[in-house]
């Protein structure tokens, strides 16, 4: 080998580090986590949540841990009465007012006799949720009603859900309050990937003031999630999270080259498979006082396991490139 192809092997290596840093440190129960949603309360315990059971709630002094597993929030399971109303996906926490609200899907897996639940809370601890069923979303075709994530707009002036996943990817509907759909509302697309390649699903949307503008970020989980040995999909077809952006909340979402997510197939790459990282997804975004940006998600470690219980929780810092576009850092 030349010395010439040895730097330039050398430089690609660092530069592929400097791209895809690895999971900030997590200590305690780190593991078993699917589609986590996280929210601090106050100045005090982190709270996390994921899929599967009755909602399984975690909390810790910190987002590295110790994580402990405090329970469900459903311990019985959802109310609505669908095939997997026990072994609930997807939960999306948010502080509303004097309660917390938990956005949650029952469904199963292949499946669109799917709904979008709710469930309050005066302090997210396990015992304390009210399951109030159904939003009432009508099932369509078109859609899956799954992985819901609210975005609140202007300060709770306006509440948008987006969902979806598969047939044609991601929609969202708006909320006159946190249990209630708008009047007349019906649900239209934002993302829609039509390669045939996975999914775009687990959409979550956080608005951020970049160089002066105010700009609505649509994460999303694209890909095969949760494939086993020896079904792996080809490099680069496995999960992976992208982003598009706007500077409306509801429509006209493009990649950082300007091509629509919605109509071209557009996405910009901000986390893949790399070292012991396979398959990230699942994600959502949470502003920490102590670390700044955090995009949080699930990911696979080969050398820990493929099954759903062996998915781990894992986080990193984010900031923003010279155009406005979130770019991993740590």
């Amino acid at each position: 080998m030349n010395g010439l192809t040895l730097l330039t092997l050398l430089v690609l290596a660092m530069t592929s580090q400097a791209q895809c840093p690895n999971p900030q440190p997590c200590s305690g129960a780190c593991g078993s986590v699917h589609d986590p949603a996280i929210v601090k309360k106050g100045e005090g315990n982190y709270y996390r949540f994921s899929t599967f059971g009755g909602i399984s709630i975690a909390t810790a002094p910190s987002l590295k841990g110790p994580w402990t597993v405090q329970g469900d929030a459903l311990p019985g399971g959802s109310i609505i009465d669908l095939p997997g109303n026990t072994n609930v996906w997807a939960p999306d926490v948010h502080h509303i007012g004097n309660l917390y609200y938990m956005y949650y899907a029952v469904s199963t897996g292949g499946s669109q006799n799917s709904a979008i639940g709710v469930a309050s809370s005066p302090s997210m601890d396990s015992g304390t949720w009210t399951d109030h069923g159904s939003l009432g979303i009508l099932q369509s075709p078109k859609y899956n009603l799954i992985d819901p994530n609210l975005l609140i707009v202007d300060y709770g002036v306006s509440l948008l859900l987006s969902f979806g996943s598969f047939w044609t990817d991601i929609y969202q509907i708006e909320l006159c309050d946190p249990l209630t759909i708008a009047p007349g509302a019906s649900a239209y697309q934002l993302d829609f990937n039509s390669t045939g390649v996975g999914s775009v699903e687990g959409s979550y949307q956080f608005w951020w003031p970049t160089n002066g503008t105010i700009y609505y970020y649509l994460f999303s989980s694209s890909g095969a999630c949760c494939n086993i040995p020896p079904n792996l999909p080809p490099p680069g077809d496995e999960y992976h999270i992208n982003v598009c952006r706007s500077e409306n909340p509801n429509s006209g979402f493009v990649d950082k080259n300007g091509v629509s997510c919605l109509s071209a197939n557009g996405g910009l790459l901000v986390l893949g498979s790399h070292d012991n990282v396979y398959a990230p997804g699942g994600e959502g975004v949470m502003y920490d006082s102590d670390l700044g940006l955090v995009l949080y998600y699930h990911y696979v470690n080969p050398s820990i396991g493929y099954d759903s219980q062996d998915f781990q929780f894992g986080f990193n810092i984010f900031t923003f490139d010279v155009e406005g576009w979130p770019v991993v850092t740590g």
